[in-house]
C-alpha cells in the first residue's frame, strides 16, 4: 500500500502548523518555543485521515487476496497505454493464465490452501515480470499481464519464467500446480482490451485442446 495519502495529508498540517505558529508568534506574542500539543494532535488525526484515503485507494485498484492489480484498475489505465504504445510506435503483449484444476485443488486441500496458492502464484508473477510490467488478478484462479514495449517473444519469455518458478513451487508444496496461457499483441493482434483479451483466452483454449 502507497503512503501518497499519508504524506500529503502530513505536509498539509505541518504547513498549516508553522503558519499558525508564526502567526501567533508575530500578532500574539505566542512563543515559538512553546510545545505544540494541538498542533500534535492534529497531525495525528491528519495522519489517520490520510492512512484511510491510502485504505480506500488500494481496495479501489487492488486485490485483496493476491494483492495484484484488479480487472477495474486496468480497464482504467489500459487507455492511457495504448496511447502511450501509438505515440512510441511501439507494440503492447499480454498474457492470461488460468490454474489449472483448480476446483480439484480446492475440494481436496481445502479453499484456504487454494487461496494459499493464489497468493503464492501472484508473487511468482510478480517476482518474474520486468520493471514496465503490471500483473493482475482477472478472475477467480486467472490472472493477466501486461508488458508495455513487449513483442510476442518478450511476453512468452516473462511467462515462461513465470512457469519455471511455478514447477520449483509445486514440487515444494507436493501439489500439481500448472497453468494455461494465452498471448496477444497489440495492435498486431486487436486493438482494444477486449478484443486483445478474446484474442489470448482462444490462443489459450486452443493450447489447453491440444493437451487432451
Amino acid at each position: 500500500m502507497k503512503y501518497t495519502g499519508r504524506i500529503t495529508a502530513l505536509i498539509i498540517m505541518i504547513t498549516a502548523i508553522v503558519v499558525m505558529r508564526l502567526y501567533a508568534y508575530m500578532y500574539l506574542k505566542y512563543p515559538l518555543t512553546a510545545f505544540p500539543m494541538i498542533g500534535v494532535i492534529f497531525l495525528f488525526f491528519a495522519f489517520k485521515a490520510g492512512e484511510n484515503c491510502d485504505k480506500v485507494r488500494f481496495l479501489s485498484e487492488k486485490d485483496s487476496l493476491t494483492e495484484c492489480h484488479n480487472r477495474r484498475f486496468v480497464n482504467k489505465i489500459f487507455p492511457t497505454l495504448l496511447a502511450q504504445m501509438n505515440n512510441k510506435n511501439e507494440e503492447l503483449s499480454l498474457a492470461i493464465l488460468d490454474c489449472d484444476n483448480f476446483k480439484t485443488i480446492n475440494d481436496t486441500y481445502g479453499h484456504n490452501r487454494g487461496d494459499f496458492i493464489l497468493r503464492e502464484i501472484s508473487a511468482l508473477l510478480l517476482t518474474s515480470i520486468r520493471k514496465s510490467d503490471m500483473v493482475a488478478r482477472w478472475g477467480g484462479d486467472e490472472f493477466l499481464i501486461i508488458a508495455p514495449y513487449a513483442d510476442r517473444k518478450d511476453i512468452k519469455a516473462i511467462v515462461n519464467r513465470f512457469e519455471n518458478e511455478l514447477l520449483k513451487l509445486s514440487k515444494k508444496l507436493q501439489i500439481d500446480i500448472s497453468v494455461s496461457s494465452g498471448c496477444a499483441t497489440y495492435p498486431r493482434d486487436a486493438k482494444k482490451i477486449d478484443d486483445l483479451i478474446h484474442f489470448a483466452d482462444s490462443n489459450m483454449y486452443d493450447g489447453k485442446s491440444k493437451r487432451i
